[in-house]
């Protein structure tokens, strides 16, 4: 679920695994997600990377390959900055078939879908031909489509660079039976 009032994506409720604003780099590697099968320790796998992808996984019944980013505009930052998720069915780039405009547009429709389930938005706020994009107070979220190249560009962005420390302090202030009203 992703909780447009905080900003905190839930990964698996069962196992505890969420992102949310503010997470810090030591919160994040002291996670079961990180900490999880899950993610992909390549051979140049590093714990200073400001990106750390993770390997299909079961996020809320959607098949998909998620990273997390620590980036920002200079350098490697302390905090979660971006959290982009796609489907796992996405053809391998070097394999793309002959139809891959249609798969794009079918894998903008789920991507749409899951959006939708996630933050309880009504259908209609979402364009199935074009990037959805929305801010909120912690940042934003978007379903980004892109057919410009031969490969299609088409995944999910939560972004949590618009979040001030006034944000950080008000959300701290909602208790936790509170957030997912």
């Amino acid at each position: 679920m992703l909780d447009l009032k905080t900003g905190r994506f839930v990964i698996n409720a069962e196992k505890g695994w969420e992102l949310h604003p503010f997470m810090s780099r030591q919160e994040f590697f002291n996670s079961g997600l990180f900490n999880s099968e899950y993610l992909d320790k390549e051979d140049d796998f590093s714990l200073k990377d400001d990106v750390f992808g993770f390997g299909p996984m079961s996020i809320n019944g959607y098949e998909m390959y998620m990273t997390v980013d620590f980036g920002g505009l200079h350098d490697c930052v302390e905090r979660i900055t971006l959290i982009s998720t796609k489907l796992s069915e996405i053809p391998d780039i070097n394999n793309m078939p002959s139809n891959w405009k249609e798969i794009a547009y079918e894998t903008k429709r789920i991507h749409d879908e899951f959006l939708q389930k996630e933050t309880s938005m009504a259908p209609s706020c979402l364009n199935e031909d074009k990037d959805n994009s929305f801010m909120v107070s912690w940042g934003g979220f978007r379903s980004d489509f892109c057919l410009r190249y031969d490969i299609p560009d088409v995944e999910i962005v939560i972004n949590y660079d618009n979040l001030t420390e006034e944000d950080k302090a008000e959300l701290e202030k909602i208790p936790d039976d509170e957030l997912w009203s």
